[in-house]
């Protein structure tokens, strides 16, 4: 099968790998598309986050339909269509590494509930099997331009929920990109009483606006000049990455409130306790895809979703390479690669 492996941060190839077969408690996934994390995806190709050597097949956030089933898996069925498998699911072949290597034409997705349940250990030889828990079962009869969707908003939109309740608070948000965007329409769509993004570009700011927020900024001043007015924001998403955000932000926080840190910063945190309020919670949200998943397809299935302003780019497989160039120079919010 063909795959796309990095072997440094500047070359990007397609390889030939064996398509991997299952065990019993695995299915084989022949995918349709594969969405780049601007983050994840890039980190990884750029500074081997997450994997310790070239060259490292990536990706993760695909989606594909299953055509071959083991044994002892009850969780899915031939025609399921599952997100986030694997093209080497040990997470090396002898030659490559993976990091999910789902920019592949077939891949492997597991059901650990079975492989627990009939008392299978996670011990060093298995802890691999750990990955799992990211496959799950989304709609199949969502065209792909809404299925590569599902994982990556269900990831944001579980995070808006970590923190409790956002119905009648005022939210600000930290960041344009896709985690930006859709935490400023996911707080919106779950009743907050306003919500402010931060972002560097107008146009970006103006696609925040038609996806929820109130009131947009173009400096951390500004924003914290309207926070006064309402007597700080309950709640601070930090999506940008940006360590000296945090910083920032911490004087907009109303006494009691939460600062939540979704995106994975390249520095350490640091921040001058003076400027904080008294009291605060400092949160960092991890993503629970299962949480969100089914409330996600949901909305996509009933177009509630505006698809048009966060899948900005769509690829042929073999463009990958190009398309890389374009989500490392920041003219992607989020972008499908077609595989089958």
């Amino acid at each position: 099968m063909k795959a796309y492996a990095a072997f440094s941060p500047t070359d990007i190839r397609m390889i030939d790998l064996p398509i991997p077969e299952p065990d019993d408690y695995e299915v084989l996934v022949k995918h349709e598309g594969c969405v780049f994390c601007n983050t994840t995806d890039r980190m990884i190709v750029d500074e081997l986050f997450a994997t310790p050597a070239y060259p490292v097949v990536f990706g993760h956030e695909s989606f594909g339909k299953v055509v071959k089933v083991g044994s002892k898996v009850r969780k899915y069925r031939l025609g399921d269509r599952v997100i986030c498998s694997n093209a080497i699911v040990k997470g090396f072949d002898g030659t490559y590494y993976s990091s999910w290597g789902a920019f592949a034409e077939y891949g492997i997705a597991g059901d650990l509930d079975a492989y627990l349940a009939d008392g299978n250990p996670l011990d060093a030889a298995n802890n691999y099997r750990r990955r799992y828990a990211a496959n799950s079962v989304i709609p199949s009869h969502l065209p792909p331009e809404k299925a590569c969707l599902a994982f990556p908003l269900a990831e944001t939109a579980s995070a808006a929920l970590q923190v409790g309740p956002v119905a009648g608070k005022h939210v600000a948000v930290l960041g344009t990109g896709i985690a930006g965007y859709s935490l400023t329409y996911f707080t919106h769509l779950y009743g907050a009483a306003s919500v402010s993004t931060l972002g560097r570009r107008a146009s970006r700011l103006e696609t925040a606006a038609k996806l929820g927020a109130d009131h947009t900024f173009l400096s951390m001043r500004d924003m914290c000049a309207f926070a006064e007015t309402i007597g700080g924001f309950d709640v601070i998403f930090e999506a940008s990455g940006n360590y000296a955000i945090l910083a920032e932000g911490l004087p907009c926080l109303k006494e009691n409130g939460i600062f939540a840190s979704y995106a994975v910063p390249h520095q350490p945190y640091s921040f001058n306790l003076l400027r904080c309020p008294k009291s605060f919670r400092w949160q960092r949200v991890d993503p629970r895809v299962p949480d969100a998943l089914d409330r996600v397809a949901a909305l996509l299935d009933r177009d509630q979703i505006p698809v048009d302003a966060l899948l900005t780019h769509v690829w042929d497989f073999d463009e990958l390479p190009r398309a890389f160039e374009q989500v490392r120079a920041g003219k992607v919010i989020k972008g499908l690669v077609r595989i089958g």
